[in-house]
């Protein structure tokens, strides 16, 4: 019986292979669903902050007995920092000029 089976199995082949048509249709030339444009991409480049604007301070400390100096060095320390902020606000946002 397991020989019928093949039998059949490739007569079956046989016959789809046969009924396929060795002609392609005629699907005309290929085309595109969209036709490409170009588009111009506008990249704006910043300035970069430089690093003397962004490098860190030490913290003045010190003992309790000292502690109008340290205040002091402290309050220069702030203000130095105010300062670079300004200036780092002043360079942010702005384009590079070619």
């Amino acid at each position: 019986m397991p020989s019928i089976l093949r039998l059949l199995n490739v007569a079956a082949l046989a016959a789809v292979l046969a009924a396929c048509g060795r002609t392609k249709p005629d699907a005309g030339p290929a085309q595109c669903a969209v036709t490409p444009e170009p588009v111009v991409v506008e990249r704006r480049v910043y300035v970069s902050i430089p690093a003397a604007l962004t490098r860190t301070e030490a913290v003045p400390e010190g003992p309790i007995a000292q502690c109008f100096d340290v205040a002091a060095q402290r309050r220069a320390v702030i203000e130095r920092q105010n300062g670079r902020a300004e200036q780092v606000r002043a360079i942010e946002g702005t384009e590079v000029k070619p």
